[in-house]
């Protein structure tokens, strides 16, 4: 029995019902699984991440141990200025020139006390000691600006990044809801092969692209512990917000800003310790003036009686060789000329310092105009992606035409996730030049 013109279209039809079906599935089930989405042990705010960094990184804790160091020096220098006080207690032993004189045990007991009234040495080393603090307490609130900035920018990157896993599925959905629409009408007889096989591309382009975004998470929530300061990485993803605020009016008067940067408070502690190595080379031209006072009482037995005899003196010494002048005079002129480096170097952070307010500035402007336009785009694209799927669907758009207003769609939610990371980056940059330390 020959078979009908009839069933032979038939048998066509399932045939090429079965070849698209395979078409649609057989690559995906090539590739590699999908790597899960690693569960996080914590979910921490913006505020929680503050805190915890406060507390751990161990860049910002150095500094403060820094700090703290300096700060003892400092309190340490004054000893060079405080009086001196010595208690001692003899014993002695011997022929006739014993205490008592006839070889019996003599005792002796002595209370002295001694002040330098003038000592530039020592105030030098008090004005060095000043210095060291304040560039210590500079350096950690840089540490601070830094530590802010960079934390905020991974805070960022793993908010746009668990953001981004959420985009990527939806597009991979759709993605996948037009490759089979686009292989039905192929097997309809209503659309081109390679139509169809653009859209299963497409398909396999968005599925590899969340992948990536899922590998992307992980290494997110990698910075973030760094910056954290934890020794053992753990999955922690963020929670909150995440908005760039309008840029402010670039400020009126750079010297408010420059008073608080961090890089100029250090450079300006720099010159004070020049200062203080200038007056520590020039201290041998300078007298020291030294007063003492001493009691003390001998005799046969312990702390005898009455008082034999006390002495006071002040001394007055100025040294002429063997650190005195001739030595003063090179290392003054070392010192002076470290002191007029310095005084350059400042002025070269102060001048970096006005380009990094004004490249900063502009860069957080220009940003968030970007994420402005992103942001509309994106309403834009979304509602041109839904008429024209309902267009496509219809028979009132062709392929190419809605190829192309997808992928519109699809850059569009890309490109409004970045410009959300770069203007918050921005941000937190142009914080970092006002000097904004962590909590701030």
């Amino acid at each position: 029995m020959r078979p009908s013109w009839a069933g032979f279209k038939r048998g066509i039809w399932l045939a090429g019902l079965v070849l698209a079906a395979a078409v649609v599935t057989a690559p995906a089930e090539q590739m590699a699984p999908l790597p899960p989405a690693p569960p996080p042990e914590k979910v921490l705010t913006w505020e929680d991440c503050v805190a915890l960094a406060a507390q751990k990184n161990p860049s910002l804790v150095s500094a403060q141990y820094a700090v703290q160091a300096s700060h003892a020096a400092y309190l340490g220098s004054f000893n060079g200025l405080m009086p001196t006080v010595t208690l001692s207690d003899s014993y002695s032993s011997g022929g006739g020139g014993t205490a008592s004189g006839n070889g019996a045990p003599g005792y002796a007991a002595q209370a002295a006390a001694s002040v330098n009234l003038f000592n530039m040495s020592a105030i030098a080393g008090i004005k060095s000691a000043s210095a060291n603090s304040a560039q210590a307490q500079a350096a950690r609130r840089q540490a601070s600006a830094n530590l802010r900035f960079s934390l905020r920018a991974v805070f960022a990157q793993a908010y746009i990044a668990d953001k981004n896993v959420e985009v990527a599925r939806k597009i991979l959905e759709i993605q996948k809801k037009n490759a089979e629409e686009v292989a039905l009408k192929y097997q309809s007889g209503k659309e081109y092969k390679g139509n169809m096989l653009s859209a299963q591309a497409l398909f396999l382009q968005a599925r590899a692209s969340l992948a990536q975004t899922l590998r992307s998470v992980r290494t997110a929530r990698r910075a973030l512990d760094q910056q954290l300061g934890l020794d053992e990485f753990s999955e922690i993803a963020v929670t909150g917000t995440l908005t760039a605020q309008p840029p402010p009016e670039f400020p009126r008067r750079i010297e408010d800003a420059l008073a608080v940067r961090p890089d100029v408070l250090l450079q300006e502690a720099v010159i004070k310790s020049a200062q203080a190595a200038v007056t520590t080379a020039q201290s041998p031209l300078w007298p020291s003036l030294n007063a003492s006072y001493a009691r003390s009482r001998s005799g046969p037995y312990e702390f005898p009686d009455p008082v034999y005899g006390w002495s006071a003196g002040v001394t007055l010494s100025y040294p002429l060789f063997a650190g005195g002048p001739t030595a003063a005079y090179y290392a003054s002129k070392s010192a002076q000329d470290i002191f007029k480096k310095s005084e350059q170097d400042l002025r070269a952070v102060r001048d970096a310092a006005v380009v990094d307010l004004e490249t900063s500035w502009a860069a957080y402007s220009n940003a968030h105009d970007q994420l402005l336009y992103a942001d509309a785009n994106l309403e834009a694209t979304r509602q041109r992606n839904s008429e024209a799927e309902i267009r496509y669907g219809a028979g009132l758009l062709t392929y190419d035409n809605w190829e192309v207003i997808v992928a519109e769609w699809v850059s569009a939610e890309q490109q409004d996730k970045q410009a959300q990371l770069t203007a918050v980056t921005a941000q937190a940059a142009w914080e970092k030049s006002l000097g904004k330390a962590l909590g701030e």
